[in-house]
C-alpha cells in the first residue's frame, strides 16, 4: 500500500498584506490530506487514475477544493476538523458541493435530490465543542449543509476510532465491527489549547489499521496532523502516539515570536526533541505559515518570505529527522 500526504494549503488566514509588495509566495487556508492506495511503490507526483483509495482530508481551508481538482485527487471519503476557525473551513461549503456534483457526474445522475439518496453525505468528525458550539462551532455557520455532509462527534479524547465505509459512523477500534466495511485508517484525537474562540481545539493521530493488532508485524508508524495550537497540556506532549511517527504536520506560525494563538519554530523544536528520539526516520511538515508576528516583534524588517523560513530550518538537526516547509499541493510520501 502507499501513503502520501498532501498539503493542499499551507498559509495563516490572512495571507499577504495589502498596499505593499507581495514579497512572500501565496499561500492558501489551511488543509491536509492522507491518501491511501493500493498502488505499487514508485514515486508519483499525481493522485489521478489509481484504483482504490482511501482519502482522509483534515481540515477545508480554500482554495483547497481547486487545488486537488487540479492534482486529480479522489474526492475525499472522510472530512477531520481540528478547530472552527475560518482559515480551516472557508473551503467546506464548496467541498461538500464539489464532492456531490462529481458524484453525480460520474455516475451519470442528473437529478440533485436523486443523488441525495443515493450517494451518502461527507462524513465531518470533530470534537463535540468544534462542532456543535452555539457562537463559534461549524453547525453554527454551515448547517445549512445537512444532507450533503454528516456531523459527527468524536467519542472521546485518547480513543482510537474506526470508520465505517457505509455510513460514516464511528466507533471504537476495540468494538465488534465487520472489519471488512471498516476504512483502512484509524484516528484518535488530543486535545490542544488555541484560542477561546476555538472551542475543541485538537490535534489528530492516524494509523493504518491493518498493522494493528497483527500477529507478526511491525506496529504501524503513525502520522500527526497538529492543526493550530498555542500549547498542549504535559500528559499530552507525553502520549506515547505522539513518539517516532512516520509524519508530523506541525502548527509553525512564526520563526522565533512568541504569539498568543500559535506556536513557533523556536517553541516546536523542544516537540521535535521531546517526540523524535533519533532511532526512527520523522518527517516534519512546517505549515500554517505567516512570520507576520517576527515582524511585529522586530526580528525581522520584513515578514519572512521562503529564504528566511529555510534559512530558520537549517537550524534544526536531530538524527533521522527531515524538516521541510509544506508547500500548497505538496505531496510527501510516507514509509
Amino acid at each position: 500500500m502507499k501513503m502520501e500526504v498532501w498539503t493542499w494549503g499551507t498559509g495563516g488566514p490572512f495571507g499577504r498584506e495589502l498596499g505593499v509588495a507581495p514579497m512572500r509566495r501565496r499561500r492558501g487556508h489551511t488543509a491536509t490530506s492522507i491518501i491511501l492506495s493500493d498502488e505499487d511503490d514508485g514515486e508519483a507526483e499525481m493522485v489521478g487514475g489509481r484504483g482504490e483509495a482511501t482519502h482522509f482530508m483534515i481540515d477545508a481551508g480554500a482554495p483547497s477544493v481547486e487545488t486537488m481538482v487540479e492534482k486529480e485527487s479522489p474526492a475525499p471519503d472522510v472530512l477531520f476538523l481540528t478547530h472552527p476557525h475560518f482559515d480551516h473551513i472557508s473551503d467546506l461549503d464548496r467541498l461538500a458541493n464539489s464532492r456531490m456534483r462529481g458524484h453525480l457526474v460520474k455516475s451519470g445522475t442528473r437529478n440533485f435530490e436523486k443523488a441525495r439518496g443515493l450517494f451518502r453525505p461527507l462524513p465531518v468528525i470533530g470534537t463535540e465543542a468544534c462542532l456543535n458550539h452555539p457562537q463559534d462551532g461549524v453547525v453554527a455557520k454551515f448547517g445549512y449543509l445537512e444532507g450533503l455532509v454528516r456531523w459527527t462527534s468524536i467519542l472521546g479524547y485518547d480513543l482510537w476510532h474506526s470508520v465505517r465505509r457505509s455510513d460514516g459512523l464511528i466507533f471504537p477500534s476495540t468494538a465488534a465491527v465487520g472489519a471488512e466495511d471498516l476504512f483502512p485508517l484509524e484516528f484518535k484525537a488530543l486535545p490542544v489549547i488555541h484560542s477561546k474562540h476555538a472551542p475543541g481545539s485538537c490535534l489528530f493521530i492516524f494509523r493504518s489499521r491493518s498493522e494493528t493488532g497483527s500477529s507478526g508485524r511491525e506496529p504501524a508508524r503513525n502520522i500527526v496532523i497538529s492543526g493550530d495550537f498555542k500549547s498542549m497540556e504535559e500528559s499530552v506532549e507525553k502520549n506515547p502516539d505522539l513518539r517516532d511517527p512516520a509524519c508530523i504536520v506541525l502548527d509553525t506560525n512564526t520563526i522565533r515570536a512568541k504569539g498568543s494563538y500559535h506556536a513557533s519554530l523556536v517553541e516546536n523544536m523542544a516537540l521535535i526533541d521531546r517526540w523524535c528520539s533519533g532511532d526512527e526516520e520523522v518527517l516534519i511538515l512546517l505549515n500554517h505559515l505567516s512570520g507576520f508576528g517576527d515582524f511585529l516583534a522586530g526580528h525581522y524588517d520584513h515578514v519572512p518570505d521562503d529564504e528566511d523560513w529555510k534559512a530558520a530550518v537549517e537550524f534544526v538537526q536531530k538524527p533521522k529527522v527531515v524538516v521541510k516547509i509544506a508547500e500548497d499541493g505538496g505531496c510527501y510520501r510516507v514509509k
